[in-house]
């Protein structure tokens, strides 16, 4: 999965890092914001990336939930002392328009209203690739999630460096 070569590209790299992947498939936004206080208890962190909202949008969720839960999330890092960084998603072109349009922008507002940092597109260059992506055409294969960790790291190294002095 694309944390683990995160941390080891960034290590590789030499820019220490280690990478602990708190997402569990198939969770909503919601589900997600419920586990941070837990998560802040029990770990250690520098920075977050929230990457969520994939199945909130399959399910067609209300979105003003969506950005509501990010917000919190964002928040809670905060006030833990934690850079957060927001990592963008997409929905499939046969979403309806005013959903998915909705959906797309809700995540740089959400990231230039909360001071977080905005990496627009998780999968950008490996979304409905068929070589870099498991038959399900949605989740990306080996290859695939090292292209995806490739983009994360190459956009983290300069925020890390800096953020290490």
């Amino acid at each position: 999965a694309y944390p683990a070569q995160l941390e080891s590209m960034l290590n590789q790299e030499g820019v220490p890092a280690k990478v602990t992947n708190a997402g569990v498939s198939g969770d909503t936004s919601a589900q997600a914001l419920r586990r941070v206080d837990w998560s802040l208890k029990n770990g250690r962190y520098d920075m977050v990336l929230i990457c969520l909202g994939a199945n909130d949008g399959l399910r067609r969720l209300p979105l003003a939930d969506l950005e509501s839960n990010l917000s919190q999330m964002i928040e809670k890092f905060r006030k833990a002392g934690l850079k957060t960084v927001v990592i963008g998603i997409r929905l499939p072109s046969n979403f309806p328009e005013a959903y998915r349009k909705g959906f797309e922008e809700l995540y740089p507002r959400v990231a230039k209203a909360k001071g977080a940092d905005f990496l627009p597109f998780l999968l950008e260059g490996v979304a409905m690739e068929d070589a870099l992506n498991l038959s399900d055409r949605i989740h990306p294969n080996e290859k695939g999630q090292k292209i995806v960790a490739r983009r994360i790291a190459d956009f983290l190294k300069p925020k890390l460096r800096k953020a290490a002095g």
